[in-house]
């Protein structure tokens, strides 16, 4: 239960040390079956809807932003400490990003990034994601590399049936 404290307090204070304001959410699912055997696969569909504001620059005024992204993915776990699983997802995602009242450009990513969960109950599951290894595409922007830093943490629920 402390590490589990401790995370959302990292995420927290990560969302509060940056001056930009962010809302969003994401909405996962994940499926893992098996027996007597120790499962290492799952599959999963992310569902992520974000709202944000660009802040004020002197090139540029105060716009609102707004992200819808599909995104499936597999899930191999490599280790298991008690409640803790650590893994690795690899997969694509397709969306939109819009901001202001500008036209919405396509978005694309696939690679990998790595997580853990701490598994609450036999279906639940409170997991945590940072970095990304892999390209992502937005209609006048493309990236290839890896990114480690606090800005790219994910932190959310599954329920695993």
């Amino acid at each position: 239960m402390k590490k589990i404290l401790l995370m959302a307090a990292f995420a927290v204070a990560s969302l509060t040390a940056n001056a930009q304001v962010w809302v969003g959410g994401a909405l996962g699912f994940d499926y893992e079956k098996y027996e007597n055997m120790d499962g290492k696969w799952a599959l999963g569909l992310e569902l992520s809807f974000s709202f944000g504001n660009t802040g004020a620059s002197y090139l540029y005024a105060n716009q609102k932003t707004q992200d819808i992204l599909v995104a499936p993915f597999a899930r191999y776990t490599f280790a298991r400490a008690g409640v803790a699983s650590f893994f690795v997802d690899g997969g694509f995602g397709l969306g939109s990003h819009k901001v202001g009242n500008a036209d919405a450009d396509t978005q694309w990513h696939i690679g990998f990034r790595p997580g853990v969960a701490f598994n609450i109950n036999e279906h639940v599951s409170f997991v945590g994601t940072t970095g990304y290894l892999g390209f992502r595409h937005m209609d006048h922007y493309n990236h290839f590399g890896l990114n480690a830093n606090n800005q790219l943490v994910t932190v959310g629920f599954y329920y695993t049936f």
